[in-house]
């Protein structure tokens, strides 16, 4: 079992005294932690150092910015004040600055275009320890891929075929991202998790942390997504869909490799870190090619076709790219993380949240309305009880609501809904409302621009 105090072992649990209220979010990146020292003589080819001095650097000032503000015994109200002015300065800084260089993405879409597919869409679990899924796991820009979290990766197939139309309309009528007549798919990836050091406690939540039930689950709704449009426009072939397993002990993946026909089976997989191991020591086509041929022995072995040759293109490099994060755990992480269990700051739920793409730093539900995300913002309270409350800390949950600034009548429907959102939150949960245990804070962002969250001011008592 987890130690209680594991987060305590962080890097970002440090005894530094604050001094104010709001560590504040500058573009002055704090010192990254020293990697191994061995570290260098083990580089990989396909590993970029710099971008995980970068981005380490970022985990590391943003995530103690947050930390800091619970040192010192702060009371309730201060703690919620603070904590909610320092989600700001880092929506702020985010879309103003772009620290990640999330924007960029089209070096990411042309190797997407190339592979076939015209737009991505991933649906992770809600669990914190996925948050950085798209920037960090994959080293993909978060521009470049559509991101909704859903408590055991069961994403809403009815809203995805609704985004599916929108995309498809956009590519009919403004041949955005590409034209209609182009023979390309629409990518729909889902990624389960599990912990290979601590399996029957540390697993997904949802699932009762059973490998295989999570890993089933996230499979049927990839099927049920192809179907419902197979059922409703009678092209299911328009879509293609990926299932990945995350092990959050070092974020190593286990990439389930599609057939010839766009097929996936739970028992054909490859392992990243498998592959990093096998690989290291090689030059970067030498790497290339042996994850290509492990992707063609995987089904080979299996009694399977080989995947599409530029599917299989499309593996390598996001197996390439995963391996710059396998790298970024063993330097910084001793290989594997101190706090394999949810070691949240924060609950996000509501849509959005583009900003967050660290690991451990938001639990996040998708939903339009708490009682349809009940599922998801249960299994968020569950936990931060035991993480916030024992420390004298309220929890808290940041609403977001984006908006369209093209659609009139879009921010005003958008702030009814974070509204609704926020008063259905303190209506489930009246007694920790009642004693201050639970405070929220209602944000709107419009989503056709890179622009920060907006705060939106409310009056119920608990909102800050």
């Amino acid at each position: 079992m987890l130690k209680k105090n594991m987060r305590e072992k962080s890097l970002f649990w440090m005894p530094i005294q604050p001094k104010a209220h709001l560590r504040a979010v500058s573009s002055t990146h704090a010192k990254p932690a020293l990697m191994n020292a061995d570290s260098s003589a083990q580089a990989h080819a396909l590993v970029d150092l710099n971008q995980n001095a970068t981005l380490r650097a970022y985990e590391t000032r943003i995530k103690k910015g947050f930390d800091d503000l619970g040192l010192g015994n702060p009371t309730p109200h201060v703690y919620a004040q603070g904590f909610f002015d320092q989600f700001m300065a880092l929506s702020n800084e985010f879309f103003t600055q772009d620290p990640l260089n999330g924007q960029a993405k089209n070096s990411a879409e042309s190797q997407f275009r190339k592979a076939g597919f015209h737009a991505v869409g991933i649906a992770p679990c809600a669990d914190g320890r996925l948050a950085h899924v798209i920037s960090y796991i994959l080293r993909l820009p978060y521009s470049s891929a559509r991101r909704k979290a859903h408590a055991g990766a069961l994403f809403d197939v009815s809203e995805s075929v609704r985004n599916w139309v929108f995309v498809e309309h956009s590519r009919f009528r403004e041949g955005k991202p590409n034209s209609a007549a182009e023979p390309t798919q629409y990518l729909k990836i889902a990624v389960y998790h599990y912990s290979k050091s601590d399996p029957h406690h540390q697993g997904c939540a949802a699932h009762g942390s059973d490998d295989a039930k999570a890993a089933q689950a996230a499979l049927e709704r990839l099927k049920d997504f192809r179907q419902a449009i197979e059922n409703r426009f009678g092209c299911g072939a328009s879509v293609q869909t990926l299932l990945i397993g995350l092990n959050t002990d070092d974020d190593s993946l286990k990439v389930h490799v599609p057939n010839a026909q766009g097929k996936t089976c739970l028992g054909r997989y490859v392992e990243t870190q498998a592959l990093y191991q096998q690989t290291l020591g090689m030059n970067a086509t030498q790497a290339q090619a042996v994850i290509e041929s492990a992707l063609n022995a995987c089904n080979e072995d299996r009694s399977s076709t080989a995947p599409q040759a530029a599917m299989k293109g499309l593996l390598a490099w996001l197996i390439g790219n995963n391996f710059s994060q396998i790298a970024y755990v063993k330097d910084y992480e001793q290989g594997q993380y101190a706090d394999i269990g949810h070691a949240e700051r924060f609950i996000g739920i509501g849509n959005g949240f583009e900003e967050v793409q660290l690991r451990n730093l938001t639990y996040y539900g998708f939903m339009d309305t708490i009682e349809e995300g009940a599922a998801d913002i249960d299994v968020g309270i569950k936990i931060f009880k035991s993480i916030q409350l024992p420390k004298g800390l309220p929890i808290p949950v940041v609403i977001r609501c984006d908006y369209d600034g093209k659609v009139p009548g879009s921010r005003d429907r958008a702030q009814a809904k974070a509204i609704r959102l926020e008063t259905a939150l303190h209506a489930r949960y009246p007694e920790l409302s009642a004693k201050g245990q639970l405070i929220s804070l209602c944000t709107l962002r419009d989503y056709s621009q890179a622009k920060p969250a907006e705060r939106l001011k409310t009056t119920r008592p608990g909102h800050f």
